[in-house]
């Protein structure tokens, strides 16, 4: 029996069956990782190493567990964080499929370039003012780039990625210029783009890419996008079946 400590809770992933810790000191997932999972196409027949950048409470390989029989990996930095995932993949008996690695993503070893799909949702706002590092919190970290850089994380899934293989990323509209530059210096091709949008009528918050390592440029696919809400607020039939199933 898992143990639960101050400020947590577990919450239900109703498609896949799954369960999650989360807390109210850190972090919690949200609509960003959930649509990156599942965004990302994964062989059904085929052996194939994954991991998961920044991968937080474990939400991204927890949720693509469902999808295939694969081990699944992923590497966080804080140490509260990997823990909590752990005990989640506790709960839901994945310790044979799931590993959580902690440290800093910087540090992780590139010897051989032999995953076949990484996903990441990673720092987006950039950090304005350097004095502001001395009040950052879990939270802080999560969503600043303070201890990886875009062209960090890029770096490092061009050394662990072999050629062709996939880069799923989850990142905020207004970053796409950053983004695609970073891809291309990076010997990425865009091959998907998708965009989210809050409501019917509303700027883009969330946009979906997946790229291919030393792939070649052969266009980019832009797909329909997806409205998270109606008019009346509830979610509209497409997310109800990314979230519920239904």
């Amino acid at each position: 029996m898992v143990e639960l400590k101050e400020f947590e809770r577990i919450d239900y992933l109703f498609r896949e069956n799954r369960k999650i810790i989360q807390s109210k000191r850190f972090f919690s997932f949200s609509l960003d990782a959930v649509l990156l999972a599942d965004f990302v196409n994964l062989p059904q027949k085929r052996q194939f190493k994954y991991l998961d950048f920044c991968s937080g409470n474990g939400i991204i390989p927890i949720i693509l567990s469902a999808k295939t029989t694969n081990p699944l990996e992923g590497i966080e930095l804080q140490s509260e964080l990997v823990e909590m995932a752990r005990r989640s993949i506790e709960i839901n008996q994945l310790e044979n499929q799931i590993t959580i690695h902690e440290g800093d993503l910087n540090e992780f070893p590139h010897g051989n370039a032999d995953y076949d799909f990484i996903t990441c949702n990673p720092p987006y706002f950039l950090l304005e003012n350097s004095k502001e590092i001395h009040r950052l919190t879990s939270h802080h970290l999560a969503r600043h780039e303070v201890s990886l850089t875009m062209d960090q994380w890029l770096f490092k899934a061009s050394k662990l990625l072999k050629d062709k293989g996939r880069l799923y990323i989850v990142h905020r509209p207004e970053r796409l210029d950053d983004l695609m530059e970073g891809l291309l210096q990076h010997g990425f091709s865009v091959k998907r783009i998708k965009f989210a949008y809050p409501k019917v009528g509303a700027l883009a918050n969330i946009v979906l890419i997946e790229a291919i390592y030393r792939g070649g440029r052969r266009g980019v696919r832009i797909e329909p996008p997806l409205i998270v809400h109606q008019e009346n607020g509830e979610y509209t039939p497409e997310m109800k079946a990314i979230y519920f199933g239904e």
